[in-house]
């Protein structure tokens, strides 16, 4: 019997734990056939990875596909959860394993930042704008942040996509922790461009103790700037549009279950 098991990063945050669990409820309905479908989490909470297989398997699962429910591959996606696979195939041999991504580089989650920053103020434009049409604005793009240089290369590619659909002159990204630059370069960088306005959006799947230390350094920041402002836009969530995405996934793992 085949079982999907989603696994999210954790949050200290309650709230974002269960930003999760309800974007994953709304997943689960795009496989009705599957009737036993879990989440866990790498850290910070429970179900652990390991009892959320173990849930399954006392469901009657016999085949699991372990869906990542994360932007960007980095330690997490590639030695955690591989990791804690692994161990339950110690303690559950009889049980076939199907490993999947996570998010990447997507044109929908391109289109998802472009959103934030249009919902913080940004103006709004059809199609690719041409170098005219483009006002002296800045967007910061902020990472978790990782050791791993294929998801900081993924996050610059993703800036990159963003920049050529917005009217921005510029483009930064930066990163909360584990690796340069870091949110207070920046920002710093950011401050000393042209552009008086700079949009800030966290590329983060749910709010947590991240999102409230953005909020309060940027204000921070527009008490000390006289020219600069720095708007904070709303970080990414599980929106609606990821379902597809996190569907797509999915259905790339169970094929490996055949």
């Amino acid at each position: 019997m085949k079982a999907i098991l989603y696994v999210g990063h954790g949050s200290r945050v309650e709230a974002g734990n269960e930003e999760l669990r309800a974007f994953i409820s709304k997943a689960k309905q795009q496989f009705p056939a599957v009737s036993i479908q879990e989440t866990g989490f790498i850290e910070l909470t429970s179900p652990t990875i390991l009892e959320a297989i173990t849930n399954c398997v006392r469901q009657g699962a016999t085949e699991i596909a372990v869906v990542p429910v994360l932007l960007l591959t980095a330690q997490h996606a590639k030695e955690d959860i591989p990791e804690e696979i692994e161990k339950a195939k110690e303690h559950f041999p009889h049980v076939r394993f199907a490993y999947g991504r996570p998010f990447g580089i997507e044109e929908t989650i391109v289109d998802l930042v472009k959103q934030r920053a249009e919902e913080a103020g940004l103006k709004q434009v059809d199609g690719r704008p041409t170098f005219e049409e483009r006002e002296p604005t800045t967007l910061v793009i902020v990472g978790r942040g990782s050791s791993d240089p294929e998801q900081t290369s993924d996050l610059f590619k993703i800036a990159r996509l963003v920049w050529e659909s917005t009217p921005i002159t510029d483009v930064e990204v930066c990163f909360i922790a584990a690796t340069h630059p870091t949110v207070d370069e920046g920002l710093q960088k950011a401050a000393r461009l042209a552009s008086d306005t700079i949009y800030v959006i966290p590329y983060l799947l749910f709010t947590g103790v991240l999102m409230q230390g953005l909020e309060k350094q940027l204000a921070e920041l527009n008490k000390v700037s006289d020219k600069k402002t720095f708007i904070l836009g709303d970080y990414l969530g599980f929106d609606d549009q990821l379902i597809q995405v996190l569907t797509n996934r999915t259905n790339e793992v169970l094929v490996k279950l055949g």
